[in-house]
């Protein structure tokens, strides 16, 4: 459910789009400074404010993603032991689960676990499933750039279209529009030498046609908007030319996950806060931008905002009822929070390491209540066949 309910309040400006809504209600806020090992499961749930959907999570260095309803009860889960971690999955509308072993490989799996599909590939941080069954697949590989990394090689990111039968139809690599994207913001060239690779793209979404689309042709339908995070840049590729024909971020945002676009055209942007070549602010902030004004409709920070916090990964999703479901990945801690910036359910991750802490995550998705319960109820069918 990366698309849901638009809620958009104008604001007169950047700084000031959270005061136009108010700092969340203190009441609602979490103690922040709790050890990670002191609570797990679901802490805070105003059931008549928050949205209903069931909610997918992985922990990171395990195989394992859970599906969960609001109480924080399990209501499935899927599993692929063979000693290489997910790095993130995301369930399909078919109930098939698909997950990303970082720099090694993707897979699918069915309702059950068994293994559908994989194509072994560097692939890290996100996916796309194409209407006609094809995959696109961010990736790396090794390699020197005379403009980018003069003299030193980095890990390149790259983006796959691959078949069901793991064949790559199609390949785009971000080293060849580095001018491209130059000439639109303002990015650090050469790289900053403390990163090992560029531009470290976390998102990769194909566009849906909506007010967008129709307002300007760079965001029209089928075009690809990639996540940079170390050049705090969210882009859009022209998918019949390859050329990146918009972009935003630098002095904006930092450090960026997870840009989707809403119904209404505009984009939820995950801003985290860090970025060790350029700036660090201490805290991260949900923000939805109109892409063709440029401008900040909304935001969320915590009061204060250093109590919302994820330097190095993070999620976020507009829910059908208008709420917006995050991942404090850093910290294992998944909340929703109403327009307003009302905290109305929040759970900690239950899943611990040897220590006893809370165990980090990268992303975390939501499913509508419809969709889950038609899989559940259709899977607890078919088991009864079978007995």
């Amino acid at each position: 459910m990366r698309t849901g309910y638009l809620f958009v309040v104008p604001v007169l400006a950047t700084a000031v789009a959270l005061a136009a809504f108010g700092a969340a209600p203190k009441a609602a806020a979490p103690e922040r400074k709790e050890p990670m090992t002191k609570r797990a499961g679901v802490t805070i749930l105003e059931r008549d404010k928050c949205d209903d959907a069931y909610r997918l999570y992985s922990s990171r260095n395990s195989e394992v993603a859970h599906l969960i309803d609001i109480d924080g009860r399990e209501v499935h889960r899927w599993s692929y032991p063979q000693g290489k971690t997910w790095h993130y999955a995301h369930m399909l509308p078919n109930g098939n689960l698909v997950a990303i072993v970082k720099d090694v490989m993707i897979l699918e799996l069915d309702w059950h676990g068994k293994l559908v599909w994989k194509k072994q590939t560097r692939a890290h941080h996100d996916f796309a499933r194409l209407a006609g069954g094809n995959t696109l697949v961010v990736s790396r590989r090794k390699h020197t750039d005379a403009y980018v990394s003069p003299g030193r090689q980095l890990s390149y990111d790259t983006i796959l279209e691959v078949t069901p039968q793991g064949k790559t139809v199609w390949e785009w690599k971000v080293e060849q529009h580095a001018r491209e994207l130059a000439k639109l913001v303002d990015l650090q060239i050469p790289s900053w030498k403390g990163f090992g690779d560029w531009p470290l793209i976390n998102t990769g979404e194909v566009l849906p046609d909506g007010p967008t689309a129709k307002r300007d042709k760079r965001c029209r339908a089928g075009n690809i908007m990639i996540g940079g995070r170390h050049i705090d840049t969210i882009a859009v590729i022209d998918r019949k030319t390859g050329k990146i024909v918009w972009a935003w971020g630098p002095g904006e945002i930092l450090g960026p996950h997870m840009p989707t676009m809403l119904p209404s055209g505009n984009i939820l942007i995950y801003d985290n806060g860090q970025n060790a070549s350029t700036k660090v602010r201490r805290y991260t902030r949900i923000i939805e931008l109109d892409p063709i004004a440029g401008k900040i409709v909304w935001q969320y920070k915590a009061d204060p905002p250093g109590d919302f916090y994820s330097p190095s990964r993070g999620s976020n999703e507009r829910l059908a009822n208008g709420n917006t479901f995050i991942a404090e990945s850093d910290s294992g801690r998944l909340f929703e929070v109403t327009p307003r910036g009302r905290i109305v359910w929040e759970l900690l991750n239950p899943d611990t390491n040897k220590r006893g802490r809370r165990i980090a995550l990268y992303r975390a998705l939501a499913y509508e209540r419809d969709l889950v319960d038609k899989l559940l109820k259709k899977h607890a069918q078919d088991k009864k066949q079978t007995k």
